[in-house]
């Protein structure tokens, strides 16, 4: 019998070959990790569709909140978008997920309530997924809130790893220093959001100041070969969404998009949705979109699939 490669996937138009493929998305905010026809059916609403491009981060934000807000607080809103989430991982071949639980949903599942959630959600709905979930921390949320979710979540010792997303120009990243170091002694995987907005220098910081070994973005490190540099030889994984640059205009197109200057200096790249509901491209169609723009040739996205599949690997 004959095994179907990457490469295969690639030269076939039937998008069913390419989410047969093992794949990674180890950059998904699990409550955006559908498509939004299905929350539409769910809830009988008519959501609205989000611009072809969203020019500054506070756009973005203001579409969520628009678009999600009234349904945040119904009761299944968490567990629908969860098990929907993990639904879309299994149909589109995804292996390993890294996705992203953020913090605030304790205010409405205390406790041990919001990992039991999530626990039962994967083994229903997903179970043959490696699933490593994250903590999500919104730097813009009231810190001392924030901060009390976060110990409290930790403390469950459910979480694989930690993440610091939104705004990258807020605050500061010495400001969450206690807590990486909390999670990294308990053995947390340390990723944050940055170089989506910010410097190639930001990019370095962030990652010494937090001790980093995945990066959320990262693109902007494209911007400076010492930074690229730095990035290759400590070996941390950029968790790249080319479709979600794009739109909130991070690149100018797929086709010159800096994943592939990233690649091309030896930094670690995978590739992933961010936000599926928002953005309604899966991993395959990121795949098949890098391939049909030209951006990397099918052996070159095996090994960027690899690097994923491996992210957690010692």
């Amino acid at each position: 019998m004959t095994t179907l490669t990457l490469t295969d996937a690639l030269t076939q138009t039937d998008n069913f070959l390419l989410q047969s493929i093992p794949k990674s998305d180890l950059h998904n905010h699990g409550m955006l990790g559908y498509r939004r026809e299905v929350l539409e059916q769910h809830y009988s609403a008519d959501l609205k569709e989000p611009p072809a491009k969203f020019h500054v981060f506070k756009e973005f934000e203001e579409y969520l909140n628009h678009t999600l807000g009234p349904y945040i607080p119904q009761a299944d809103f968490f567990e629908t978008s969860l098990r929907n989430s993990f639904l879309q991982a299994k149909v589109d071949g995804v292996r390993v997920l890294q996705m992203s639980i953020d913090s605030r949903f304790y205010y409405y599942l205390p406790g041990s309530m919001m990992t039991d959630m999530v626990a039962k959600a994967h083994k229903e709905c997903a179970p043959e997924i490696a699933f490593y979930p994250q903590l999500g921390m919104d730097r813009a949320h009231n810190f001392n809130r924030l901060m009390h979710e976060v110990e409290n979540l930790l403390d469950t010792g459910f979480f694989k790893s930690i993440d610091l997303y939104g705004d990258e120009l807020h605050g500061s990243v010495d400001d969450f220093v206690p807590i990486y170091r909390k999670a990294q002694q308990m053995g947390l995987v340390l990723t944050a959001h940055v170089g989506e907005y910010g410097s190639a220098e930001s990019v370095r910081t962030t990652a010494e100041t937090l001790q980093l070994s995945q990066i959320q973005h990262g693109i902007a490190a494209a911007d400076s070969e010492e930074v690229m540099q730095w990035l290759a030889a400590q070996k941390i994984l950029l968790n790249v969404c080319p479709s979600s640059n794009v739109a909130l205009c991070r690149a100018e197109s797929l086709e010159q998009h800096p994943i592939r200057t990233l690649f091309d200096h030896g930094v670690r790249v995978s590739i992933n949705t961010d936000d599926l509901f928002v953005f309604d491209q899966s991993v395959s169609d990121e795949f098949r979109n890098l391939h049909t723009a030209g951006v990397f040739h099918a052996a070159e996205l095996e090994q960027i699939r690899q690097y994923g599949l491996q992210a957690f690997e010692s």
